[in-house]
């Protein structure tokens, strides 16, 4: 599967970036962000309903259409290869999981050092308008979920165990336990930037990783497709597995046709044979 020569490379690396796409969770049943539903919703389009704008303008809508895209996740389960990419840090492995992924499979599998860089589907926050918070001379930050009150004064027993509580289900769109602003999932919405947290986490891993495996990775959206560039351009090695090869597949140290499920468990025995 790979020259002896780059085994013996990445066997020795210290530090591994595992960066998964789409394709990844497409192996477990679940379908992209950029994907049309079915049933009800097989005629909406993504593009015009998961951004601040359509929650603005019908809120329970784009709730209703999370809560169907929920359902789709609980109902998936981790394939083989989130579960080999677990497998690696349980064996003690230093391993860091970039993932483009909403649907929080890798934690599932049992990897605990996920940078979510689109953030979590079944996770919830606050609905941040910032045309109507500003409106006010000073908006109230509410301390249950950092957004901007909607009640003139916070709960003072609300902490963050109370909306951590909430779930994305069926039913009104729900508000902050705290201050009364709707909340809505912890996504990044088209049209919206990336957490600066998570992107500053992305680039660090990136900027002291060894060796770096694309997984199921398209390469068109950034700023996360720069981070396997990135990777080659500081010397990591870096491999690509994806049923459709990339631009990538030119210029990295090896590229692999196909999915995760089936070539992730194969490929690390080979490089880590005794984990």
């Amino acid at each position: 599967m790979l020259d002896p020569a780059l085994i013996a490379d990445l066997r020795a690396a210290r530090r591994i970036v595992v960066f998964t796409g789409a394709g990844m969770s497409a192996e477990s049943g679940i379908p992209t962000f950029r994907e049309r539903l079915t049933g009800l919703w097989a005629q909406v389009d993504p593009m015009e309903i998961a951004t601040p704008w359509a929650f603005r303008a019908d809120p329970q809508r784009v709730w209703d259409w999370h809560v169907h895209l929920a359902e789709a996740v609980r109902a998936a389960r981790p394939n083989a290869g989130h579960e080999a990419i677990a497998a690696l840090e349980q064996a003690g492995l230093d391993v860091t999981v970039i993932t483009q992924n909403v649907d929080a499979l890798h934690h599932r599998a049992g990897s605990r050092a996920v940078v979510e860089l689109h953030g979590n589907l079944l996770r919830l926050k606050s609905f941040v308008d910032e045309e109507a918070a500003f409106a006010a001379a000073s908006p109230t930050i509410c301390r249950a979920c950092d957004g901007y009150a909607v009640w003139e004064s916070c709960d003072p027993y609300a902490d963050r165990s109370d909306l951590a509580a909430i779930e994305l289900r069926a039913g009104a769109v729900p508000r902050c336990p705290g201050c009364g602003a709707l909340l809505r999932p912890d996504v990044v919405w088209f049209g919206e930037p990336l957490a600066v947290e998570a992107i500053e986490a992305a680039w660090n891993a990136v900027d002291r990783c060894d060796v770096l495996f694309a997984v199921g990775a398209s390469l068109e959206v950034e700023p996360a497709a720069s981070l396997p560039w990135r990777a080659l351009a500081r010397g990591a090695r870096v491999i690509e597995v994806n049923p459709s090869p990339t631009e990538l597949v030119g210029q990295c140290h090896a590229g692999i046709r196909g999915g995760a499920a089936e070539v992730l468990p194969e490929l690390f025995g080979i490089i880590w044979p005794s984990r």
